[in-house]
């Protein structure tokens, strides 16, 4: 996807959300071929944020930077993005996302994902591939078929996130599959959505690392169900969190353990 990326920066291809009051780009783009390494500066103009403003108390000084017509606040955060797939999984490629106020990980993602959909739609043959039943096309070449590419943000385990589950206390750990959606009987206004396995915890028997075995316990049940819920007490606390675990990866579902810099 690095000629596509290009492009989009070179043709300063915009897109726009929250009902066209913010715009996002990409501002910047540099690949090392050498270090197999993209590093892209995106941006996100927002007409909805306050205007700026520059004091000086001690001069009585209040000046007041208005926005006008389509003037918006500026945020821009890097994103690093490695062209070398992660052994043994194909398709997924480490990726750091700079932690900036006002530009969220799921905004690189809707961005991301919404210039492959534009490339998709300007180029007929972006991401097609001969189809799985074979065959000849009206012009007697062999048949393609097509899939819109997406992107996924899935956050590597923080140390924070193993520490807590090493030390602190586990009360429940449930395994869940989504259901087709199904009436339920008696209730036409009710159908189903999802299943949730319970597991029962021996305390007496956990391993001195419960995150590995966990992980590896969940990953193995990984082609029935796609989300394991985790609930603990946190070391030293009151506090009890519940994270979600996505079961292929063991990657936590919760921005608050995502492994941060």
């Amino acid at each position: 996807i690095v000629p596509v990326l290009q492009r989009m920066k070179d043709t300063a291809r915009t897109y726009s959300l929250r009902s066209n009051t913010a715009t996002m780009l990409i501002g910047d783009m540099a690949v090392n071929a050498a270090q197999q390494m993209v590093t892209l500066l995106l941006r996100l103009s927002d007409t909805t944020t306050p205007n700026s403003v520059y004091s000086d108390p001690t001069a009585g000084q209040f000046d007041e930077h208005l926005k006008v017509g389509s003037v918006g606040s500026d945020f821009g955060c890097h994103v690093i993005i490695s062209t070398a797939p992660e052994q043994n999984q194909p398709n997924i490629y480490t990726c750091a996302i700079e932690r900036i106020p006002g530009l969220s990980f799921d905004l690189v993602r809707r961005l991301l994902s919404k210039l492959l959909n534009f490339e998709y739609h300007d180029d007929p043959a972006f991401f097609s591939y001969p189809h799985p039943a074979g065959g000849l096309d009206a012009n007697n070449q062999p048949r393609l078929d097509r899939c819109c590419p997406h992107v996924e943000l899935r956050g590597r385990p923080s140390d924070t996130l193993i520490t807590d589950i090493n030390t602190g206390r586990i009360s429940s750990l449930s395994l869940i599959k989504a259901e087709p959606v199904t009436p339920i009987a008696g209730a036409p206004y009710l159908t189903k959505s999802e299943s949730e396995l319970k597991l029962s915890i021996d305390h007496n028997n956990l391993p001195a690392n419960l995150w590995a075995s966990l992980s590896q316990a969940i990953q193995q049940n990984a082609q029935t169900y796609n989300t394991a819920q985790v609930r603990y007490r946190v070391p030293n606390s009151n506090r009890t969190v519940t994270v979600e675990i996505d079961t292929a990866t063991g990657a936590p579902l919760t921005e608050m353990y995502v492994l941060s810099f």
